[in-house]
C-alpha cells in the first residue's frame, strides 16, 4: 500500500538518492538545491511511501511565484524510483501536487522537460500539459528543454 504524505527535511538524504537515480549528473539536483526547494516558503512537496517497507517510492516538489499579480505554479521535479514505476505513482504525485497548487489559488502550472525525454513528455501531455516554448541549453548548457504548461480549474 502506498500512502502520500508531506515531505520532511529528515527525508532529504532519501530524496537526494532518488533524484540521482532518476536523473543523470548535470540534471539531478544537488543536496543543497533540494534542501532549498524543500525549505522555501513558497514550495509545496509530497512523497509516496510504501507502507510495507517504509521506503520512499517517489516525490514531487513545486513552488509558486507571482506573474502579473497572479500565482503561477512551477513543477521543480517529480521522481519515482525505477523499481516503483508503472504503478501509477507519478500520476498520483502529480494529481496531489496539482491539487495543492490549485487550492493555493494557482491557475497555471509550468514545467521544463528535456527534449530527449519522450517518456516524460508523453506523461505530461497525458496530464493535460501542452508545449508552450523551448529553452536552449537549459540542461548542462547543451541540452534544450521544452516548456510545458497546464491551466488548472479555479
Amino acid at each position: 500500500m502506498i500512502r502520500l504524505r508531506g515531505v520532511e527535511i529528515a527525508d532529504l538524504d532519501a530524496l537526494f538518492a532518488i533524484d540521482r537515480e532518476c536523473f543523470r549528473p548535470g540534471i539531478a539536483y544537488s543536496r543543497v538545491e533540494l534542501r532549498y526547494y524543500l525549505s522555501h516558503p513558497r514550495s509545496v512537496s509530497i512523497l509516496a511511501e510504501d507502507d510495507a517497507t517504509q521506503t520512499i517510492a517517489g516525490f514531487a516538489i513545486a513552488n509558486t511565484y507571482l506573474e502579473k499579480g497572479s500565482p503561477v505554479g512551477h513543477i521543480i521535479t517529480i521522481d519515482v524510483r525505477s523499481a516503483n514505476r508503472r504503478w501509477g505513482l507519478g500520476r498520483m504525485l502529480m494529481d496531489a501536487i496539482l491539487a495543492q497548487l490549485s487550492a493555493a489559488g494557482t491557475a497555471v502550472v509550468r514545467l521544463e522537460v528535456a527534449v530527449d525525454n519522450a517518456v516524460a513528455q508523453a506523461f505530461y501531455q497525458g496530464l493535460g500539459f501542452g508545449q508552450t516554448g523551448r529553452i536552449r541549453g537549459y540542461y548542462m548548457g547543451t541540452l534544450d528543454a521544452l516548456v510545458m504548461e497546464k491551466r488548472l480549474n479555479p
